[in-house]
């Protein structure tokens, strides 16, 4: 669904989520509709919350938050997903697929395996201003784009790598998976 002028992502306001969602679910009933919403950057108006801000972990925040919007689309061909925080965290899923960006600067790719043995999974990295998986991969790699460097190291590393080491993308892929049987 478009969430801005020209599909470059951006601001996701709940009500136009909501009623393209049930259009898209209306209109044709063979298909499965998902979302792949970044939790960093969530509007306020998404369902609960506020509520969802007291929960400490922010695993159980985004799961929280998932539930919530589940409940306010009630079409069990609707499966919501809000990534813990940015797309870009799951490329960090594989140090060595970064070599397409930097070539074989050993520093740099020590410097991506320390960003991830902090976080103990990729899914987990810092969603801070300045330490938000994208704001790392531009400090690592100064002409870093987020499109063309990002699809690509995603192909580069694979859905089954990703799969192994993100554990809320993967139960994603797995409801995907199952709903389609």
């Amino acid at each position: 669904m478009q969430t801005s002028k020209g599909h470059k992502g951006g601001a996701l306001n709940y009500p136009r989520f909501k009623l393209t969602v049930n259009n898209l679910l209306n209109e044709r009933k063979d298909i499965i509709v998902s979302s792949l919403i970044d939790f960093f950057r969530l509007q306020t108006d998404f369902p609960q919350y506020q509520p969802a801000l007291d929960i400490v972990s922010k695993v159980d925040r985004v799961s929280f938050l998932e539930a919530a919007i589940s409940e306010d689309i009630t079409n069990p061909r609707f499966i919501p997903y809000i990534q813990l925080h940015e797309f870009e965290g799951l490329l960090f899923s594989d140090s060595e697929a970064f070599r397409i960006l930097i070539g074989t600067d050993p520093s740099i790719l020590l410097s991506i395996e320390i960003i991830v043995g902090e976080a103990l999974n990729p899914e987990l990295i810092n969603d801070g201003q300045e330490t938000a998986p994208s704001k790392r991969l531009q400090a690592l790699f100064p002409g870093y784009k987020k499109v063309l460097h990002g699809a690509s190291l995603a192909q580069i590393i694979g859905i089954r790598t990703i799969r192994d080491k993100c554990p809320r993308f993967n139960e994603w892929i797995e409801k995907l998976l199952t709903a389609l049987h």
